[in-house]
């Protein structure tokens, strides 16, 4: 056997001791960089977990708390602190006789060169196997209750509960907060291993297996324990670190890539080192094991196995192999700035950490001009930082790809269950998706101040077939413009990204250069008033339970007519007050709409902010059907704010109200159709009607010039009911049309009718919402109702016998008389319907369709008794119909008659838009044939007439004849 093999307990005791020498050391470098409360703190976290003390921070009335830190003795420093804080605490009341904690780990950049004051402490809380879910449940408690303490002392102190057994077998929890749940294990594990520090408790039992020998870990722990070597039936056991499996670079990828979004720096880094670790794949070399080995050999500077050190000189011996020189100079400014040690500012005392890093910027050859230039960040100029975060994010997103392509070599799959997968996904997708309209922060991993920046919007003309656009530029200190910062095709997009930027904090006046706009200043000021106050610059982060769900819409800024004002040609022509419409979208007597443009900011749940700019001649259906689309993908019904601002000389308030009205009502109409009933929305747009279908998450508007085309189109076929719901400010010709709309019922069908002299202008809304709207001869208003109100019933029967459920319900049919007020506003009065439908005075016609071998509809039909046939009767049919019926009637009059059931074949049915008949298609065939017998009426009642006439000879004619 080899020395390693034999493991004398010699050497086992040699490697815990300079385990436990470097620990202490990185232990007294962290407390070194703490305040003195911070100290006391972090010394008495041991003793807190220890016991559970009345009267002592993270204490609550529960017997069943797990206490005892295994192999912890509080010296009598630390009873004093405790004394401190817990005046009753006693020294004999700090002993655990069965100890249930194995150990309180700190990782991470404590005690490195990389631990800064503003750095959080992240502690492993490891328990022994065997506790219950609650007592594990109460452990949480307590240390949530500790973190909060902590807080008053002004440090930040994450616990993480783990159990040694668990992790071994791969059981993580999901991703929350600072953990990353399932995204990796052995690489948590190397980072674990070579950043630990143990505060209190066993030490790890791989300390003490050498690297070369892992593949015989087990065998090799249990022998140690076996033989009681160096108190390891004390030592916590996380399992070996063997090679890293292909599988958890995608996913710790990622894991970095989200941490990456609010710490840039230091994610470059360790994804450079996974970027390292699976270049020498599978044969990999982990950071941990090189620290190991490095110990086991007798190595105990502190400077040389500073976790941060051996992770820059990995990734620095990397590139320089790869001669990426380029890459090497980021790397050092992540790791500068992931340090936070400004070395052109003096001190009066220089620690260590200040030390390392001189010597290292020296061995970079950085001078003393640079290194002022990198402390200056804060105030580094616009184009300096967003060259800087470009930098960033393209290194991001290359090891990304690169680690991306190198699972799919190894046709390995992540190690992410679906919800962490989907999580980061998200958050990934809001901070660096780039799409046309989103707004993009500079501000990336520092906090900087742009204030200072002078800032020029230009307007730049169309070009080579290219739209004009809008460029905010730089100022040079010379007068002379910069570089461009941002381009947008819209004014309201270059403001939005120099405001939310901190580019405009501190300008009073806002340099706006225009070719063909007309935006004023007094816009310009109101407009960025507009955006300060509905979006701070410093706007709150984004609570991570808003990427558990897909990305709401949660608020919507409406801008109307930006740069431009359409009532200026009306004004100069002094038309404002021709006429009383003020709709704004309607307006004055030449039916002007006064929106030409439209710029929509939205944001979601995610933090994106996007801005949609609409300017063609259709910019309000355009911006309408966008948001609702927008709306209808969303998988939860979320109704988000709206707000509308104009700005125009004249009528702004108006303007901005009349589209606050539009946009909430079609925001309405959408989700009624959430509650699964498909939706016709209807506005007015200068003199043409606008609608707008929503069915089946799918939109589509149209446009009509006439009423009459959008009464057809209201007319058709409907697969199911179909509401009809104009905007609050709709309009129809002398408002009958929308005085119908307004009186449909939510289930059953509306019959409207207007009488004038002996004519009937009658509307019917059926089953389905599709609306008829026809005119009609009739006798009696009595006759009328009474002829129609059957049909509908008998054909609601027809219908119903149909229908594959035996249990529907009747339909009601609500009806109302229009009358018209002098001053032309229709009212409505409610019909009763009462014996109607038993009215006597009308004949039963009924009638049977049917479409013959030539595709021809033929008519059966009977009539007093008697049967016609079309198919027979050919061209002889509604002359024999009429005849029938004037023969009947006792004054041969030819008023109009009225069918009262009409059938259809299934071939009729089936050859329907949607393949089943409603009251319309009834309605539309019994009007139709109706008007054809009469005619026929008319024309049979004049040979009547004439053949009377004949009967009745002069006298002189007949002695004429004689």
């Amino acid at each position: 056997m080899t020395k390693h093999q034999q493991a004398p307990q010699e050497a086992l005791r040699t490697y815990r001791d300079r385990f436990l020498a470097i620990n202490d050391g990185r232990l007294t470098r962290l407390r070194e960089s703490l305040q003195t409360k911070q100290k006391q703190c972090l010394d008495l976290l041991p003793l807190l977990f220890h016991t559970h003390l009345r009267g002592s921070p993270g204490y609550f009335v529960e017997p069943d708390v797990p206490v005892g830190l295994v192999q912890y003795q509080p010296n009598q420093g630390t009873l004093s602190l405790l004394q401190q804080v817990n005046f009753s605490a006693r020294p004999g009341t700090a002993r655990a006789m069965y100890p249930q904690i194995a150990g309180l780990y700190l990782m991470g950049s404590s005690g490195s060169v990389a631990q800064s004051t503003s750095s959080d402490l992240d502690i492993w809380l490891c328990y022994k196997p065997g506790l219950t879910q609650h007592q594990i449940d109460l452990l949480e408690t307590k240390a949530e209750m500790i973190s909060h303490w902590a807080e008053g002392f002004n440090l930040e102190v994450h616990f993480f509960l783990m159990n040694s057994q668990q992790f071994e077998a791969g059981d993580q929890r999901s991703l929350t907060g600072e953990n990353c749940g399932s995204t990796q294990h052995f690489l948590l594990l190397d980072e674990f291993y070579r950043t630990g520090q143990l505060l209190a408790g066993a030490p790890p039992a791989w300390w003490f297996v050498p690297a070369q020998q892992e593949n015989r870990y087990d065998d090799l722990v249990r022998e140690f324990r076996g033989r009681g070597v160096a108190r390891l039936e004390e030592s916590i056991d996380f399992g070996a670190l063997p090679n890293l499996p292909a599988g958890e670079f995608i996913g710790a990828g990622m894991w970095q890539l989200y941490k990456g979004i609010d710490s840039p720096h230091k994610s470059v880094l360790k994804l450079l080192l996974l970027e390292v670790y699976a270049r020498d794949f599978p044969n990999v070399t982990s950071l941990a094991h090189q620290y190991k080995n490095a110990v086991h050999d007798g190595v105990t500077e502190l400077n040389e196995l500073d976790p941060y050190v051996m992770l820059y000189r990995r990734i620095e011996s990397y590139l320089s192999g790869r001669s990426e020189h380029s890459r090497l100079e980021l790397i050092r400014r992540c790791f500068y700035f992931k340090a936070g040690i400004q070395l052109s500012r003096p001190v009066k005392v220089s620690t260590w950490r200040r030390q390392l890093m001189a010597e290292l910027t020296k061995e970079w050859g950085w001078q003393s001009d640079y290194l002022a230039y990198l402390d200056g960040h804060a105030s580094w100029p616009v184009q300096d930082i967003m060259a800087e975060r470009k930098l960033l994010i393209n290194e991001l997103t290359r090891s990304y790809r690169f680690l991306t392509q190198f699972a799919a070599e190894h046709e390995s799959n992540h190690l992410m269950s679906q919800q962490d997968l989907l999580i980061l996904s998200r958050k990934l997708h809001a901070a660096f998706d780039r799409r046309r309209g989103k707004i993009d922060f500079i501000s990336f991993g520092h906090q900087v101040d742009l204030s200072h920046e002078k800032i020029r919007i230009k307007e730049v003309g169309p070009r080579k077939g290219q739209p004009s656009h809008w460029v905010a530029h730089s100022q040079l200190p010379n007068g002379q413009i910069g570089s461009t910062l941002k381009k947008s095709s819209g004014l309201l997009e270059t403001m939005l990204w120099c405001h939310l930027n901190g580019l405009l904090a501190a300008h009073l006046h806002i340099p706006v250069f225009t070719q063909f706009s007309s935006i004023t200043n007094f816009e310009v000021r109101k407009t960025l008033a507009d955006l300060r106050q509905s979006l701070p610059l410093n706007m709150p982060p984004v609570p991570a339970s808003n990427f558990y769900k897909p990305a709401q819409v949660e608020r919507v800024l409406l801008f109307s007519n930006l740069g431009c004002d359409p009532l200026q040609h009306l004004t100069r022509r002094g038309l404002q007050k021709i006429s009383a419409r003020s709709n704004s979208l309607d307006f004055s007597s030449l039916r002007e709409n006064l929106v030409a443009s439209i710029d929509m900011v939205v944001i979601n749940s995610w933090g994106e902010v996007v801005v949609e700019h609409f300017d063609q001649q259709d910019a309000l259906p355009q911006a309408i059907h966008f948001l609702l689309s927008l709306l209808a993908r969303q998988k939860y019904v979320h109704r988000p704010m709206l707000e509308s601002f104009c700005h125009n000389q004249t009528r702004p308030q108006a303007i901005a109200k009349r589209i606050q009205d539009l946009f909430e009502d079609a925001v309405t109409a959408l989700y009624d159709y959430a509650r699964k009933q498909p939706v016709r929305f209807l506005y007015n747009l200068g003199q043409q009607y606008q609608a707008l279908t929503i069915n089946k998450r799918q939109l589509n508007s149209l446009s009509f010039d006439t009423e009459a085309e959008l009464v057809d189109w209201l007319g058709q076929e409907q697969a199911q009911r179909n509401r009809i719901l104009p905007d609050r400010h709709f309009e129809s010709d002398k408002n009958r049309l929308r005085a119908v709309i307004d009186q449909q019922e939510e289930q059953g069908l509306t019959l409207i009718y207007q009488l004038a002299k002996r004519v009937a202008t009658v509307y019917l809304i059926d089953e389905n919402g599709s609306l008829l709207s026809f005119r009609q001869a009739c006798r009696t208003k009595t006759s009328l109702l009474a002829s129609l109100l059957r049909f509908v019933k008998i054909t609601e029967h027809r219908r119903q016998a149909l229908d594959s459920e035996l249990s529907t319900p009747s339909l009601p049919i609500q009806c109302y008389e229009m009358t018209l007020l002098p001053s032309g506003i229709p009212t409505m009065k409610r019909v009763g319907t009462a014996g109607l439908l038993d009215d006597k005075q009308t004949s039963n016609v009924q009638v049977m369709m049917e479409l013959g071998p030539d595709g021809q509809q033929e008519f059966v039909l009977l009539c007093h008794d008697r049967e016609f046939s079309s198919q027979e009767l050919g061209d002889d049919f509604f002359p024999q119909v009429a005849a029938c019926i004037l023969a009947a009637r006792p004054d041969n009059e030819p008023y109009p008659m009225y069918i009262t059931d009409l059938s259809l074949s299934d071939r009729i049915t089936a050859g329907l838009p949607n393949g089943q008949a409603q009251t319309i298609h009834y309605l539309r065939y019994k009007l139709r044939l109706e008007q054809r017998i009469n005619e026929a009426l008319l024309v049979q009642a004049r040979l009547l007439q004439s053949a009377r006439s004949a009967e009745v000879i002069p006298i002189d004619a007949a002695n004429d004849s004689k």
